[in-house]
């Protein structure tokens, strides 16, 4: 199993390039960084800075999404980035959250399996050189790339749809649907399914789970930490239905979440979030609570990466660094 991290860009763009160079010294494999505009700093300008400031981590959108960004767009940025740092890009997509709602736009809006499968299949007949139909009727290419781009892309989602998408149409799956095991299995084999219906397996695909992580020698307050965070994997669809408690606990999340405090420790609605919801979302907790969990989801068949997202500290809550530094030395190490 490998290990990732994932930066939501609130804090100033020289802070997140040593949080990436951080995570490239501790040894995780990619750093992903969020696409919300409105919430963070600019995308692709982030993964630059990233891209020359570092030598071997991989770097990516973890996830560039459609309604705030043309696919023509993605796919000339992304092979751009390919430039910087070719063989170390990679690209997650995914319909969006924070992104949509700072928009006005509502995640039923946005998120639709067709427009995930749309921008998929446009993003890689572009980045191989080849023309793709784009909304208004015309078939669209990149001139300027003399060359194709072997560049993996991961389709993220939660709900069944969306998981069976992923299977289907991309080299990897980002899977945000809890951390139980028992609820990752079920959505694994949604991505399975979709794999089976393009003629391929389970172990065509590089599968991730994007897990909410907070860790700390104080129990209480790591995971405290993490129920920013939690709140935001409230607002999406799982491939299961939970208790009738869970899911009226999620409602109240859902109805409540301000999407301008976005996964920040500090946001108002996380006091919203139970511990129960803590327990089924998050890897949070002391570093023997995180090795335990983590444990766990080795035992799942089929999950290959855990992208760990400590999200943006607030006032009171621990750095970022500080999180990386003990998740690696002090989870990570002992497996």
């Amino acid at each position: 199993m490998k290990f990732d991290v994932a930066i939501l860009a609130t804090e100033p763009l020289p802070d997140v390039v040593r949080q990436v160079q951080l995570a490239e010294r501790l040894g995780y494999d990619t750093a992903w960084i969020t696409d919300s505009h409105l919430v963070c700093r600019e995308l692709w300008v982030t993964l630059g800075a990233c891209a020359a400031a570092t030598s071997r981590i991989r770097l990516g959108p973890g996830v560039t999404v459609p309604h705030s960004r043309h696919v023509s767009v993605t796919a000339s940025a992304i092979a751009t980035l390919h430039d910087l740092a070719p063989g170390r890009t990679v690209i997650g997509v995914g319909t969006g959250g924070s992104s949509a709602q700072t928009m006005g736009l509502s995640l039923a809006e946005v998120g639709k399996a067709a427009t995930l499968a749309q921008t998929a299949t446009s993003l890689r007949r572009l980045l191989h050189g080849d023309s793709a139909r784009f909304e208004t009727g015309i078939d669209g290419r990149l001139a300027w790339l003399e060359a194709p781009r072997a560049i993996p892309i991961y389709l993220a989602g939660s709900g069944p749809k969306m998981l069976e998408t992923a299977g289907r149409l991309g080299d990897g799956a980002i899977v945000y649907a809890t951390v139980s095991p028992d609820v990752l299995r079920v959505a694994i084999e949604r991505v399975a399914a979709g794999a089976r219906a393009a003629g391929r397996s389970l172990d065509d695909l590089d599968v991730a789970l994007w897990a909410p992580m907070s860790i700390g020698r104080d129990r209480e307050r790591a995971r405290d930490h993490a129920r920013g965070r939690v709140a935001s994997a409230c607002r999406h669809p799982l491939p299961v239905r939970l208790s009738d408690e869970d899911e009226a606990a999620m409602k109240r999340v859902r109805e409540s979440y301000d999407a301008y405090q976005h996964a920040s420790a500090a946001s108002a609605h996380r006091a919203l979030v139970s511990d129960r919801l803590v327990d089924l979302m998050a890897l949070a907790g002391t570093p023997e609570d995180v090795a335990a969990q983590v444990g766990r989801l080795r035992a799942v068949r089929g999950l290959t990466r855990v992208i760990a997202f400590p999200q943006a500290p607030g006032k009171g809550f621990a750095a970022r660094e500080e999180i990386l530094t003990l998740f690696a030395d002090e989870v990570v190490a002992r497996l």
